[in-house]
């Protein structure tokens, strides 16, 4: 089952009589445990951001009180609700001018902010609820071996209180589901397999797929490609390693193919892949954490360009148009031989290029993508994924 990773990015403006609060939530991929410490509250990267202002009719100081929780709720490791960490003000907040306040202000070390203009406020900040490490120890142990918080949804609380008890409260809901899933799906297999991992053409489609992120530009693809040449490499990750068919530059590593990219064709400005030569791909994952910029690489696939070319001891060397080398990648090598070959029915035909699918004239190359790529088909999930083309028969025609 596809796990869906969501956040939920909001810009609040909610007006009170006494308070104004504008909040805006940072999304992540993936979230480490080392960006909150549950201990002293020290943050190391920026979850919200809170912009606090006195309403239109409040006084001229109006006093706050700031909590910040985290709660987490996770079938897999038994937590219901579960506060993991929760700080607050444990001294009122003076606004006069607007302040901005962030997670990262919210510790023990902290003991003052400045406001907009530039009037220091004294902030003390105290640990009232954390999560209790001897009952929950199967969730540190989860914890503990990736760093990542397990998969759950997670809420993230700020609560704005004044003196005179108005109460705000902004949530930033998260279906946590770390990214793990990053597999190549066409064209290729494993080294052993290139005589029928063949690609019949130069500007071959890839196909991949991998965890969906919460918003496509948390998530950068990058591909690679490169030759296999069993006389230098001992192996496919020797091979790409080494020097790339794509990218062109050999110090960039890998080809940017887009953010939320599932595809892509091998551009044609990168010159042609050559018939009968194995080559070998893997694609990069960029994802954005509360960590920095963390990599996936997949595995690597093999494959290999169809060579149509005649024997040398056949005379019609010319004969081999483009339409001959769809045709047969359409029906097969022996198929094509039968038809085709001494005594077939097509003995002596040469494919005169003239395509039509369902009943409309089609150009080659449309039939081409269709063999490297496969059908379009839709899931249930809003996902497309690609089948291959089945030829179910062949039927020879005057």
């Amino acid at each position: 089952m596809r796990k869906i990773f969501t956040t939920v990015l909001l810009f609040f403006n909610i007006s009170f009589s006494q308070i104004e609060v504008d909040v805006t939530w940072t999304p992540y991929v993936t979230y480490y445990l080392s960006m909150f410490d549950i201990n002293t509250g020290e943050s190391n990267m920026p979850i919200f951001l809170a912009e606090l202002r006195r309403g239109s009719n409040a006084p001229e100081t109006v006093n706050i009180n700031v909590e910040f929780e985290i709660i987490i709720d996770s079938d897999a490791l038994g937590v219901n609700n579960q506060t993991l960490a929760k700080v607050e003000t444990i001294q009122s907040l003076p606004i006069t001018a607007p302040v901005r306040l962030s997670n990262m202000d919210l510790n023990l070390s902290t003991d003052q902010i400045f406001d907009d203009s530039g009037q220091p406020l004294s902030l003390r900040i105290g640990i009232t609820e954390k999560i209790d490490a001897s009952e929950m120890e199967e969730m540190f142990n989860a914890i503990v071996q990736t760093g990542r918080l397990p998969d759950g949804i997670y809420t993230f609380r700020i609560i704005i209180t004044t003196e005179d008890g108005q109460q705000i409260i902004e949530e930033d809901i998260l279906n946590i589901a770390n990214p793990s899933m990053h597999q190549l799906i066409t064209p290729g297999g494993s080294l052993a397999d290139t005589s029928i991992n063949e690609v019949y053409t130069s500007f071959p489609i890839f196909q991949w797929e991998s965890d969906p992120c919460n918003i496509a530009t948390d998530c950068e693809y990058f591909i690679r490609v490169a030759e296999y040449n069993p006389e230098e490499h001992s192996s496919i990750d020797q091979a790409i390693e080494s020097i790339t068919r794509l990218p062109l530059n050999q110090s960039q590593g890998y080809e940017s193919v887009g953010f939320g990219a599932t595809t892509f064709q091998y551009p044609t400005d990168a010159g042609d892949l050559e018939p009968g030569k194995i080559y070998v791909w893997q694609v990069k994952k960029d994802l954005i954490t509360t960590s920095g910029t963390e990599e996936l690489l997949s595995d690597i696939l093999v494959f290999k360009i169809k060579d149509f070319s005649p024997p040398e001891s056949q005379s019609d060397q010319n004969n081999i148009s483009p339409a001959d080398i769809v045709l047969r990648s359409l029906i097969g090598d022996d198929m094509s031989d039968q038809i085709f070959g001494s005594g077939g029915d097509g003995e002596g035909s040469v494919a005169n290029g003239n395509i039509t699918l369902n009943g409309d004239a089609v150009d080659i190359s449309l039939v081409q993508n269709l063999i490297s790529m496969g059908v379009s088909t839709v899931d249930e999930d809003g996902n497309e994924n690609f089948r291959p083309l089945e030829i179910l028969s062949v039927e020879v025609s005057e």
